[in-house]
């Protein structure tokens, strides 16, 4: 039989070649021949149609991906003719693989009773899909009238499931900078793809981050604080994702720098005397570090916190102060030493606290009495000198009487 507007190709051991139709092969051996040739190129390649106008026959699945417990619609475009009868295969072309069978003439499939359904236009429908519904189906297509016409048509369905939440853990809750940092997301999917992401956004791959082949584990190498923040998996496939939920990663890191502020605020460290003082101590560090304040290189502990103020200064407090950050997870601590000048705002001179109250007042009193004693002794060298000059003055005159 030749098929009006077609052409076969015949595809032998991965060779393709035209063949004649059997009305135009030679009459040679008569037409025992023409049956022969039309059984062995049946029985040996697999015969694929293409329409006068070169679109291919081809099965798209309807929806294209198959959704567990839900229905697929195997149809077939492109193919214009009138089939007699519509087989389908699943994974391979051999009797035990085959699904089912419709003849148009008896309208009947065979078996009854299987869960598939080929319609009169050789449509496969699969209801109540599971995920081993997803294989290779191959549908054959026999045409008899004066000679026999087969066509072949293969397609691929996938068959995916709606997924379940996956859950994400990780080897620690708390990690230290620079130490090694292991996710793991878990699904009760198998097949569902994962992807990974850092606050609400796609986690880039660095050369501090890998992945397993799956994309089940990710590990963060040399873990650094901006990698602080929320972490999620996600797991998809064509028809569902679902994201975990979040997981919030604490990097413990510091003290590495510290550093103390005054207020007022001045480029030396000094406070008039009598007047107030503020310090504040920084170190950023998570967790937040401790403070402490030591004054004079003593070991004993004046003040515990960032700040530390003197509210009325004395000379008692010049000398050097430090302040110790100390982060007690990650055992790292930092000191700073600072020196604190009170100066007397009335003499505007500089006073250690060698200086004592009692000597200020000495040597105030010291001054006073110097300058009593030098106003005496100009008084008394200026009333000699008087007294000279008018002993003088009476001499000239009892000369002149």
């Amino acid at each position: 039989m030749e098929l009006p507007g077609k052409e076969k190709a015949v595809i032998c051991r991965g060779k393709h070649r035209l063949i004649e139709s059997p009305s135009k092969a030679p009459h040679i051996m008569g037409s025992s021949w023409k049956v022969l040739l039309i059984a062995a190129s049946i029985l040996s390649c697999w015969i694929q149609s293409t329409s006068a106008q070169g679109n291919p026959v081809r099965i798209v699945p309807i929806p294209p991906y198959g959704t567990v417990g839900s229905n697929v619609l195997l149809t077939i475009l492109g193919f214009t003719e009138k089939g007699s009868t519509y087989t389908w295969y699943r994974k391979t072309r051999e009797a035990s693989n085959q699904i089912a069978s419709y003849s148009l003439r008896t309208r009947v499939q065979t078996p009854e009773d299987s869960r598939e359904k080929i319609l009169p236009d050789g449509a496969l429908l699969i209801p109540n899909l599971s995920l081993s519904d997803a294989s290779i189906y191959i549908l054959k297509i026999t045409i008899y009238s004066v000679g026999v016409g087969v066509y072949e048509v293969i397609t691929q369905l996938r068959v995916y499931e709606k997924l379940a939440r996956p859950n994400i853990t990780a080897n620690s809750i708390k990690v230290r900078e620079n130490e090694s940092l292991v996710f793991t997301c878990s699904t009760e999917n198998e097949r569902a793809n994962i992807v990974w992401f850092f606050n609400n956004q796609p986690l880039p791959l660095t050369e501090r981050t890998d992945t397993s082949e799956n994309n089940q584990t990710l590990t963060i190498k040399s873990v650094r604080r901006e990698d602080a923040g929320i972490y999620q998996c996600e797991a998809w496939n064509p028809i569902d994702a679902r994201r975990s939920n979040p997981f919030s990663l604490m990097v413990n890191y510091g003290p590495d720098t510290i550093k103390i502020f005054q207020s007022p605020e001045s480029e030396k460290i000094e406070v008039q005397f009598n007047n107030s003082l503020t310090l504040e101590c920084q170190a950023p560090s998570n967790p937040p570090v401790h403070y402490e304040w030591h004054a004079h290189d003593s070991s004993e502990l004046i003040h515990s916190g960032s700040t530390y103020t003197i509210p009325h200064a004395s000379w008692e407090h010049s000398g050097k102060y430090t302040c110790w950050a100390r982060n007690n997870v990650t055992k790292l601590s930092l000191s700073k030493n600072i020196t604190i000048k009170v100066i007397d705002k009335y003499l505007g001179g500089r006073k250690g606290s060698s200086l004592s109250a009692g000597a200020i007042i000495g040597i105030v009193i010291g001054e006073l009495v110097g300058i009593v004693l030098i106003g005496a002794l100009i008084y008394f060298l200026f009333i000699r000198k008087t007294g000279r000059f008018s002993k003088h003055h009476l001499l000239e005159k009892k000369h002149s009487a």
